[in-house]
């Protein structure tokens, strides 16, 4: 009762600690998740901020390049220097303003002293660290955020911002330059109320910090070389995703947890993020009081418990020392009415235990009908056997004696009977095959001994049991086809609206491999000279989904009856057969549905099913031979008409039809946090002189070619449809207008490059472009098609073979 005692208090202090452990995890993940939320709101606000001061600083350098440009810079240097002090004077928080023209030179500049004096960025070694942003502003539409750099001009840190101004054939007349303070930057973060020891900045796409507050160092290093960190690390797993969290080591060296957004006109995301101590001191300021509560009402209820239980200890031991030289009646109390009662009962019962104990083994064998053997331990050969034993499996005791265990035996439960390092003692069920086909369970108990030879040898005692175990499994197998039928017959096969995850026909397979008692179930179809198995439920994992057999294998080259099905109880009678697929039964039937054979079921046993298999189980066989073959057809059927749904027949791609599908799809995806997109429409040009010089023949030709080309030039990510007759439409996800243009003139100009083949002729064809974009999650579908309709209206009326963007 101590023992018991104990154990159960140890198991409440074991349950009590796991409900405190599941508490503080859950607290812990409750706190995370709440403070992750908090972060990636506080991110995403300071995206925006920053977004919105970009695209602000971003007009303003619009506005400088039109007034320089109109000046006539870079000629004019008395004024470009007024319009720059202009600027200068109008945007006192920026450092100044500079034009540079596109071999690096500097030609005026707010911060300078003179004109003419100034550097080239390009070539002056001090300016090395200025190069690789400059060009890629020579090569950015728009305005160009570069990496934080060390002014000779103006003696601090700044962001330089640059601005292309370009001649109407697009090359760059000058860059526009100006310069956003990194300290007045930071200043305006640090006005917000955060909390300490908060870490926030900008960092652009390609690993260079724009900024961070604070700063590891306070000298600017962390500004000189890429970043790669954990924030690092989870945008290149993000992808295109425009915000999300991250944990990990960071530019200072601290484990930090934090979350990133995107900003949406710039390629640079913004930060924030604590430090992991700061959670968990967070998170322990709200846990600790309710924990040492808990952990001091545990210590009371544990001295409380360990002194009762000394006291009822010392009662019991009293009680035992008694019950071997008293009546029950004279038993002193325990304390407890119930265990006086029982302690009453165990005395009188003790008695009789030990009249019964010197004939219960007699008394067992005689009720049980049961037999007992002797085996030796090393390799399970039988040495002993009775007669009750031999008649329990049907065979004389001669042919038992000598025989190996595992040689008559299957283990159904347990270790291995015949296995020598089985267990000394212990229960185990174990099977065989009667002469008469059927199956012998037995019921062991076997316990060890060594003989005076120093041999280990196992005494056991069986009982028959086969007609419980075969009872029992006769009526689970009859369980699982009343099941399968039941869903059969409840029509479980192909519902587009059933809410289980599972393939139906997957689940069916394993119901009816199960029911018929076999080990593998396996749809085939038959592919050329091989048979590729579709669908495959094997206990063994002996087959693999995908796995294909020649067609000289066993299994699809034994000989069929006419109606293709085969039917093999033994696979001993079919030589080869056996060994090449390690299976004892064979079921082949084909799968036929309107006079068509779409393939084949394989089920197929380990143990042989002795002459020929039962007839119930051929019809169950085959009633799931039929309903496989109804639901493949009718897939086969409903995969073929959704093709033609949503297919162009005559160039392979999406219809009219299925581009509006996708569009849409695309517009709820970008209203749930996704990206902006613009499609463009393209008309062949002139493309009625081809049908009525060449033929619609001809015609049909070159639409197909040119399918071809679009679709191989349409960006990752995008799709081409035919809109209809000689027009095409082609999604451009993640693109603005100016993005679209620019890859769609590429799109063009390789279609006006490529030579069409028609009965034998070279055709030259040119293209018309209009782009729409989508310009919010409150724009329609409708709107961006008129504006990429009107825009290709414009391109065929200002002479056909161009790119037009209406905005």
């Amino acid at each position: 009762m101590a023992h018991l005692g104990w154990r159960l208090l140890g198991g409440a202090a074991a349950l009590f600690a796991v409900l405190v452990s599941l508490w503080l995890w859950s607290s812990w993940e409750n706190m995370r998740r709440a403070q992750e939320d908090r972060t990636q709101l506080t991110a995403t606000l300071l995206a925006l901020n920053a977004d919105t001061t970009f695209l602000r600083l971003q007009d303003n350098l619009q506005q400088l390049g039109d007034v320089l440009q109109s000046l006539g810079a870079p000629n004019d240097s008395v004024g470009m220097a007024a319009a720059l002090q202009s600027f200068k004077e109008h945007h006192p928080g920026l450092g100044g303003a500079s034009v540079i023209l596109p071999n690096g030179q500097i030609v005026i500049s707010t911060a300078g002293s003179k004109v003419g004096a100034l550097p080239n960025v390009m070539v002056n070694p001090a300016y090395a660290d200025y190069r690789q942003d400059f060009a890629l502003a020579l090569g950015r539409q728009g305005l160009s955020i570069g990496r934080p750099q060390y002014g000779m001009l103006l003696g601090q840190w700044f962001i330089p911002l640059r601005y292309a101004v370009r001649t109407a054939g697009g090359d760059v007349r000058f860059v526009v330059q100006t310069s956003l303070l990194l300290e007045h930057q930071q200043a305006l973060w640090r006005g917000l109320s955060l909390k300490r020891n908060v870490a926030m900045g900008l960092l652009r796409d390609d690993g260079w910090l724009i900024s961070r507050d604070p700063d590891p160092g306070g000298d600017g290093s962390v500004y000189r070389t890429r970043t790669t960190g954990a924030l690092m690390q989870e945008l290149a797993r993000g992808g295109t995703t425009s915000s999300g969290v991250y944990k990990g080591l960071t530019v200072d060296g601290q484990q930090r947890e934090g979350a990133w957004a995107r900003l949406q006109n710039f390629p640079v995301v913004a930060f924030l993020s604590y430090p992991r101590s700061a959670i968990v001191a967070m998170w322990w300021r709200q846990v600790r009081l309710p924990f040492f509560l808990l952990t001091g009402v545990l210590v009371l209820l544990l001295a409380l418990y360990n002194w009762l239980m000394r006291h009822f200890m010392r009662r019991m031991v009293r009680i035992r020392k008694q019950m071997d030289f008293v009546r029950a009646e004279e038993l002193h109390s325990s304390g407890v009415a119930e265990i006086d009662a029982l302690l009453r009962k165990l005395v009188r019962s003790r008695e009789q235990m030990r009249r019964f104990a010197r004939n219960r083994e007699k008394t067992l064998l005689k009720a049980a009908q049961a037999g007992t053997y002797t085996r030796m331990a090393h390799n399970g050969v039988l040495v002993a056997v009775d007669s009750s034993f031999a008649r329990m499996l049907h065979r004389p005791t001669r042919r038992l004696i000598g025989r190996e265990w595992d040689e008559l035996f299957n283990t159904a439960e347990g270790p291995l009977t015949g296995d020598a390092n089985a267990t000394d003692s212990g229960r185990r069920l174990v099977w065989t095959r009667g002469r008469d086909g059927g199956t012998v369970w037995l019921s062991l108990a076997e316990h060890a001994e060594m003989t005076p030879q120093g041999e280990k040898v196992i005494h056991g005692l069986a009982i028959d049991v086969s007609e419980r175990e075969n009872l029992l499994r006769a009526v689970e197998r009859q369980s699982q086809r009343l099941q399968t039928l039941w869903e059969l017959a409840a029509g479980a096969s192909e519902d587009p609206h059933h809410t289980n995850l599972t393939d139906p026909i997957a689940r069916m397979l394993a119901q009816g491999r199960d029911a018929l008692g076999l080990q593998a179930a396996i749809i085939c179809l038959r592919l050329d000279e091989q048979c590729h198995m579709l669908y495959v439920q094997d206990v063994h994992s002996r087959f693999k989904q995908g796995q294909t057999l020649s067609a000289n294998h066993p299994l699809c080259a034994c000989d069929d009856q006419s109606d293709g099905s085969l039917w093999i109880a033994d696979t001993s009678r079919y030589p080869g057969l056996a060994d090449a697929s390690g299976v004892g039964s064979v079921i082949r039937l084909p799968l036929t549905q309107a006079h068509q054979t779409l393939g084949c079921l394989l089920l197929l046993g380990d143990a042989p099913q002795g002459d020929d298999f039962d007839p119930a189980d051929c019809q169950y066989a085959e009633l799931l031979a039929a309903w496989f073959a109804r639901v493949l057809y009718d897939r086969n059927q409903r995969d073929s008409l959704l093709s033609q749904a949503y297919t162009d027949g005559l160039t392979g791609l999406l219809n009219r039809r299925a581009a509006q599908l996708r569009m849409d799809e695309a517009l709820q995806a970008m209203r749930r946090g996704g990206a902006s997109f613009s499609v463009a429409l393209c008309d062949l040009d002139h493309f009625k002189l081809v049908n009525d010089e060449c033929g619609h023949s001809a015609g049909d030709a070159v639409l197909r070619q040119m399918a071809t080309t679009l679709r191989q030039g349409a960006p990752r990510g995008g799709w081409v449809a035919r809109w209809g007759g000689e027009e095409f439409l082609i999604m451009l996800p993640g693109m603005n207008t100016a993005a679209a243009a620019a890859a769609m003139d590429v799109l063009r100009s390789r279609v006006g490059q490529r030579p069409f083949l028609v009965s034998e002729r070279s055709l030259h064809i040119t293209l018309s472009i209009g782009i729409g974009t989508l310009q919010g999650p409150q724009d329609e579908i409708v709107r961006v098609l008129t504006e990429a309709d009107d825009s290709l209206y414009e391109a065929k009326r200002q002479g056909r073979n161009r790119v037009i963007a209406m905005r």
